[in-house]
């Protein structure tokens, strides 16, 4: 799809079909979409944002909904489509799993004038949506924090992780963070000369103590960014085969096949083949880790095709199709 600009700039005929907004909240940014329903199977994407941080987990939800909002602006002015009534919106949103959190959301989304009809859903379906044929399987997120959903083809679904750094998100980008600050830390202890993954670190933090380091962690805005913030130098130091970085991945790998594994079996799918969507910048942006990921799922016996899922907008669009209104997605309306 072209991006936003390009499509607002371009886009000259007023768009006659169904208006779709779509929203993915994460730990680092909010994204949307606006999207014309032009066919059965077929979307026209006419603009595009992105703004802070929507993770209500992680922002609070009035800071969530002011990135929501400002996303929502954005896209429709891109869009030419400020005074055109939008249909439906699908906002992606973690810990929408919690029925309270969602009810919160979509009576925000109505009054706010998002779109006549709204769904609220937990940040995983999207990702089974755009990385399955019928949205059965399991879906893996490995971004700022990680989690797991499975489905079955009887409808029966759980979801695994997600319980945020302090008591989860294993193999997730603060994982991967937290492991090569440790290491840089016992570098320092040892009295060791910084080199290879510690030194990365140690130039990137510009610091040169144990005490420099923590106070530039511990002292930042959000500091679960700002270490989750540190895992591309680790995914980069292990393509390098860094004897440090290289374990850390396998780690990771490791956690993140056991919970893929874990939701698997919840749903009767582990003694299966099921298609395994991935998502979120940690796995998206890895290689290694897909592979590493796979080699541990087959050192499982657990049959899978991994789908890598970039843009997780796009299960939003494909859930706002009414076929999905009375199975996965419950509608607000006005």
């Amino acid at each position: 799809m072209p991006s936003a600009r390009q499509a607002a700039r371009s886009n000259h005929v007023p768009p006659r079909g169904e208006l779709i907004f779509a929203i993915d909240t994460g730990g680092t940014k909010t994204a949307a979409w606006l999207v014309e329903v032009v066919g059965e199977d077929e979307n026209r994407l006419l603009g595009q944002a992105r703004t802070s941080a929507g993770n209500p987990l992680s922002v609070g939800f009035d800071r969530a909904t002011q990135a929501i909002h400002e996303a929502f602006s954005t896209v429709r002015q891109l869009a030419n489509c400020d005074q055109q009534r939008i249909d439906r919106a699908v906002l992606s949103i973690a810990g929408a799993a919690n029925r309270s959190m969602a009810q919160q959301f979509g009576e925000w989304a109505l009054s706010a004038g998002l779109a006549g009809r709204v769904a609220i859903v937990s940040d995983v379906l999207p990702i089974l949506a755009a990385g399955t044929t019928d949205c059965c399987g399991v879906a893996l997120i490995a971004g700022t924090g990680s989690s797991a959903y499975g489905r079955a083809v009887d409808g029966q679904a759980k979801r695994c992780g997600g319980w945020g750094y302090l008591l989860g998100d294993e193999g997730s980008g603060y994982a991967l963070g937290r492991a090569a600050l440790q290491h840089t830390l016992r570098v320092f202890e040892e009295g060791s000369l910084p080199s290879g993954l510690a030194k990365t670190l140690l130039d990137k933090l510009a610091v040169n103590s144990v005490t420099e380091l923590t106070r530039a962690i511990y002292g930042s805005a959000n500091p679960r960014h700002a270490i989750a913030a540190f895992a591309p130098l680790v995914s980069a130091a292990a393509d390098r085969d860094d004897p440090v970085a290289v374990p850390i991945l396998a780690d990771a790998a490791a956690a993140l096949a056991e919970l893929a594994t874990r939701a698997a079996a919840a749903v009767g799918l582990k003694n299966s083949g099921f298609p395994l969507a991935v998502s979120g910048g940690v796995l998206i942006n890895s290689p290694r880790l897909q592979q590493l990921l796979h080699a541990e799922l087959d050192r499982r016996d657990v049959q899978c095709a991994i789908n890598v899922v970039s843009e997780p907008l796009a299960g939003c669009v494909r859930l706002a199709h009414p076929k999905y209104a009375t199975t996965l997605v419950d509608w607000h309306s006005k």
